[in-house]
């Protein structure tokens, strides 16, 4: 037999129904703000160095003495930061750890020799992470040519190698063949070049290094600097789905990340010769 719906069951078979739609609306509308306020924050500041040099004549813009780099370790040992890795910031986006309150990350772009003979030791002697952003076709040539004075070589395969080995060091693509200012401006496009033809360049480019890391120290990079901190929307398109979470820019700022944020362009201050390490880290951290 069928059971006979009585008004008053109606009533509340209604009432239930508005409620479980009023409740369903609620917390729709409700939704972003809780998740908002789960989500956690950091701040995190990158330093871009280059070349390390004894040579006083090349000090400036980008080339700076040991005795500074080691300055600036003891600056951030006696002010309380943290240098962490970008593995480490690729894990609070998602979620997996907290950031120390003062965390930053030291990069090195090029991939001079002197990385290797200079600021490796210091990395060790401090426990500090680092990254060495390479360029492809410079450690192709030194490896070709065996020169290893630290004074202008840059890395070889067997150094890098050696570094992807080091549990302190990350390696970075800055590129396998793009790193001048010559007709082409780092990877930027050319006047005039049409986008298909442009994107075919630089996904040779970037393939190239990849797959010589891969064959290398068995693993592709994560991590792409751009040269010069030259970038597009189809460049920077085409890394994405190149696989890479990160892309290092030159611009110059404190990056503020919170969990579930993509890790694209973050900014790094160049840490050039003739500032003290206080004058230098007080100017970007104020």
């Amino acid at each position: 037999m069928y059971k006979i719906l009585t008004y008053k069951n109606l009533v509340v078979f209604s009432a239930v129904i508005c409620f479980l739609m009023i409740f369903s609306a609620v917390t729709n509308t409700f939704l972003p703000v809780i998740s908002a306020f789960n989500s956690k924050k950091s701040e995190v500041l990158i330093i871009m160095y280059h070349q390390v040099s004894e040579n006083s004549g090349l000090w400036g813009d980008y080339v700076i003495p040991t005795a500074l780099l080691k300055e600036d370790f003891e600056y951030l040992k006696s002010n309380n930061y943290t240098p962490i890795k970008i593995k480490d910031i690729i894990d609070f986006s998602e979620g997996k750890k907290e950031l120390p309150k003062k965390a930053v990350v030291i990069t090195f772009d090029d991939g001079q020799r002197s990385f290797l003979t200079k600021v490796v030791p210091l990395l060790e002697e401090y426990n500090y992470p680092a990254v060495v952003n390479i360029v492809g076709a410079l450690v192709d040539l030194y490896t070709e040519n065996g020169e290893t004075d630290d004074k202008y070589a840059y890395l070889n395969w067997n150094d890098i190698k050696e570094l992807s080995e080091n549990p302190l060091v990350e390696i970075g693509h800055h590129s396998y063949n793009f790193h001048s200012l010559g007709y082409r401006r780092g990877m930027g496009k050319i006047y005039g070049e049409g986008n298909s033809a442009y994107l075919e360049i630089m996904k040779t480019d970037i393939e190239k290094l990849n797959e010589k890391l891969l064959s290398n120290i068995g693993e592709k990079p994560y991590i792409f600097a751009f040269p010069y901190g030259i970038r597009n929307d189809t460049l920077s398109d085409l890394i994405k789905s190149e696989g890479f979470c990160v892309t290092l820019s030159c611009r110059e700022c404190v990056n503020k990340i919170s969990t579930g944020d993509e890790l694209f362009e973050l900014g790094r201050f160049n840490r050039p010769y003739g500032k003290s390490s206080y004058t230098f880290f007080s100017g970007i951290t104020k």
